[in-house]
């Protein structure tokens, strides 16, 4: 199945949305409105991480699984100014020699954007934030805490090529949105809910919070969805990816095994042959499935190998680089997987064949 354009229009408008570390209004709004207009159940916690519910039809067997993601993206929060000079917090991993020179915008909630140079960073011994000095195009107020963001064009698509301002990890959000929306259309029986987190990017402060919050069951697993940076066992074009592990740790195999299980199925149907697949540890970050295994969720993740990570370009800041035809696959992949149970099964008939197998050999030793 292709995206339909509707589909592709989404996942424009949701890529276009402004955001920084807690600085998610744009998305939490958008999200609020898709959902009263789709039929999804909307939830705020008390921290802003948001969850969203497709119901499903019936008696459910087994846990829903959650799809997660993050609504932020490393982004600038406005200080103060003195005349054109400015001053603002950068939240996120963005390495220093990208700054001085780089071209920003300041997106005020209620106004049009105002766009400066950056002068200098220095980093914040006490938050590990780093302190941009800032000089402004225009002598003009701004309100503390006005999200900035690179001077990048929200979208650009050249064939199966996308460059985007943020695809780490409103391609997450969108991907979500996109698959319960699917879930909805097809009348799918399996409850299924989408976990969009706030401040990933400085350390999964949302998702931590929202596992102390109770926001979702414990024992849920959690499915997380990333852009993380193309590795050579996974480079763009060559489809999603069935994440083993990131930079921290690897996930729970049981999960992992329902994801390949899943890959499998997709890649013998007729229909969905053309899909490509990889799977990798993808160790150039790390994610929220390993903040929510620490808190003793179960976890597993599947994501789109990314160019410019992080918009960190071979010398400058650069627009991040996904391929459309790696996030096709990455949605048949999660409508595919919510629809299995989550358990054990295939592992343990993974342990019975090896222990058949050793019974059978054990007395050629």
């Amino acid at each position: 199945m292709l995206l339909a354009l509707g589909e592709i229009h989404l996942l424009k408008e949701v890529v276009s949305l402004p955001t920084a570390p807690f600085c998610e209004a744009a998305v939490q709004d958008y999200v609020r409105e898709w959902a009263r207009q789709n039929g999804i159940r909307f939830k705020p916690d008390r921290h802003g991480n948001i969850l969203l519910e497709y119901p499903g039809r019936g008696r459910q067997k087994g846990p829903p699984w959650v799809l997660q993601a993050h609504m932020d993206h490393p982004g600038f929060a406005f200080i103060k100014r003195r005349g054109k000079m400015a001053y603002a917090w950068f939240r996120g991993g963005v390495r220093k020699e990208y700054f001085p020179g780089a071209r920003i915008r300041f997106i005020p909630a209620d106004g049009a954007f105002i766009k400066g140079t950056v002068l200098s960073v220095q980093k914040d011994s006490e938050t590990g934030f780093l302190r941009c000095r800032i000089e402004l195009d225009q002598n003009i107020d701004l309100p503390e805490g006005t999200l900035g963001m690179w001077d990048l064009p929200p979208w650009r698509k050249n064939g199966d090529r996308l460059n985007v301002r943020v695809a780490d990890d409103l391609c997450g959000v969108a991907a979500i949105l996109l698959t319960l929306a699917r879930l909805r259309q097809a009348g799918s029986s399996r409850k299924v809910y989408g976990l969009l987190t706030r401040a990933e990017e400085v350390g999964f402060v949302g998702a931590i919070s929202a596992a102390k919050a109770g926001t979702i069951d414990p024992s849920w697993p959690v499915l997380g969805i990333e852009a993380s940076m193309a590795q050579p066992s996974a480079p763009m074009g060559q489809g999603a990816v069935v994440r083993v592990g990131d930079r921290s740790s690897i996930f729970d195999p049981d999960l992992t095994a329902q994801l390949r299980l899943a890959v499998r199925a997709l890649q013998e149907s007729k229909e969905t042959a053309h899909l490509k697949y990889s799977e990798s540890l993808m160790p150039g970050g790390s994610t929220e499935s390993t903040g929510l295994a620490l808190m003793g969720y179960k976890t597993c993740a599947v994501c789109l190998p990314l160019g410019n990570y992080h918009n960190m370009g071979t010398e400058k800041i650069a627009p991040e680089q996904i391929r459309i035809s790696d996030f096709e696959a990455l949605l048949m992949l999660l409508s595919s997987v919510v629809l299995r149970v989550p358990d054990d099964s295939h592992v343990q008939a993974l342990g019975k064949r090896i222990l058949d197998n050793h019974a059978r050999l054990k007395n050629l030793l």
